[in-house]
């Protein structure tokens, strides 16, 4: 399971538990337990470790009498709560492993379409009209926001020309990236956490190559779909690479 730094992950347990061992407990933020769960918030240090262990025993002596977890420390998912039930009915979970497959093939067709659209669909001012994105009410606003961003230490990729874009439900923001390291960086995902708890996951995009060391000036656009009243006040946006190397940009705002 995924837990962040700075947020707060809590397992709870239909079974009473007799006792509990995490790996690595003392590099935790915080850790509380009792007979059933276990809440813990991980340190920023823990960032780009491997994967902690944690071993749960139960107290009634039935089988099985213990279960491991391996909890990772991702820059930016992470499962805030995690109900554990030790006995499950066989056909319901397949059942339910069955519903999850099929809307998770739903979801990617649905993205695969909606992609196929807009590259097959017009460019230009015209594009924008015929897919929605702009009417009599609405155009593009487009909001510069390099000098106000918070970049976060230990970014995988340098960061500048920074722009943020809003239009018709769905905002967007624009960056360069500069490798000044001696890795490669691939990017594979991103996240935007605002204001609320509200998290908003990027629209399918064409990835872009592999950013070489010593590449500069790679533009890269991260869209989302937005309500009017979605995305205010001061955000966050988590880029990751395949490597799990992150680029963390605090205070995004939208016009």
């Amino acid at each position: 399971m995924c837990t962040t730094p700075g947020l707060t992950t809590t397992l709870l347990f239909d079974t009473t538990l007799l006792r509990m061992e995490l790996e690595g407990r003392e590099r935790f933020h915080r850790v509380m337990e009792d007979t059933q769960g276990l809440t813990f918030v991980p340190s920023e240090a823990m960032l780009g470790e491997k994967p902690l262990r944690l071993t749960v025993y139960f107290a009634d002596g039935a089988g099985p009498a213990s279960a491991s977890f391996l909890v990772m420390v991702h820059p930016a998912l992470a499962a805030r709560q995690v109900d554990v039930l030790r006995h499950t009915r066989p056909v319901a979970l397949y059942e339910l492993a069955e519903r999850k497959a099929q809307a998770t093939a739903q979801q990617c067709e649905e993205e695969k379409t909606q992609l196929r659209a807009e590259l097959d669909g017009p460019g230009g001012l015209r594009g924008l009209r015929f897919s929605g994105l702009m009417d009599q009410n609405q155009g593009v606003k487009v909001h510069d926001i390099s000098t106000a961003i918070h970049r976060k230490p230990g970014n995988a990729l340098h960061t500048s020309s920074i722009w943020a874009y809003r239009a018709h439900h769905r905002i967007a923001v624009e960056m360069a990236l500069h490798n000044q390291g001696t890795r490669p960086w691939t990017f594979k995902d991103a996240l935007l956490r605002c204001e609320k708890g509200e998290e908003l996951r990027p629209l399918p995009m064409l990835r872009p190559d592999t950013i070489s060391p010593g590449q500069m000036n790679v533009r890269i656009m991260v869209e989302m779909d937005a309500k009017t009243e979605s995305a205010k006040g001061s955000c966050t946006l988590t880029l990751w690479g395949t490597d799990g190397r992150f680029i963390t940009l605090g205070n995004v705002t939208f016009p």
